[in-house]
């Protein structure tokens, strides 16, 4: 029986050089793609087109978002994007990286899975908080903080099997909206 990788989106709201987003994100994506059970699709948000995003998040079997906390919560142009997809969320599971603030983003975490559970997606426990940022990032773009990799494969294992699932009973049993 051939296994298809599920497609992971990985959801930035920029990768500039420079911004510690991009960081977060680039040593993900590498993460991501040590693996054979995913395919990675990189959305900047900066550059991706509004009307492919929902055609992206669609082909996706599961996604996670990269955010900095803003004002206890994530930036609005995330909410906007978030919005503007709306169906294709539906029954598929999303994880978050999240950074900033003296709660290493994890309040913006918490404001993303109301947003998502509203949208019938399936947000998972585990999520990637970054303190101290930018310290907390060597200059070759590794984590300083032991156990970061760790956490990063035990929160790729879950989506995977979230993933899978979902992906499985959607083919089966369309998603009743």
């Amino acid at each position: 029986m051939t296994v298809h990788p599920l497609v992971v989106a990985l959801v930035v709201r920029s990768t500039e050089p420079g911004r510690f987003g991009t960081a977060a994100t680039a040593w993900f994506a590498r993460q991501v793609e040590r693996r054979d059970d995913f395919k990675l699709d990189l959305i900047d948000l900066a550059v991706t087109p509004p009307d492919s995003l929902a055609d992206r998040i669609a082909a996706a079997d599961s996604a996670v978002i990269v955010s900095p906390e803003y004002n206890h919560s994530y930036p609005g142009e995330l909410k906007i994007a978030i919005d503007s997809v709306r169906r294709p969320w539906y029954a598929k599971p999303v994880a978050f990286i999240v950074y900033g603030g003296r709660s290493g983003g994890l309040r913006a975490a918490e404001q993303l899975r109301l947003v998502f559970a509203e949208l019938h997606a399936v947000p998972i426990r585990e999520t990637l908080s970054f303190h101290q940022v930018p310290s907390c990032f060597t200059n070759e773009g590794e984590p300083v903080e032991p156990g970061t990799t760790n956490a990063a494969t035990t929160l790729l294992d879950r989506l995977a099997w979230w993933a899978r699932a979902l992906r499985d009973a959607r083919a089966t049993t369309p998603y009743p909206v």
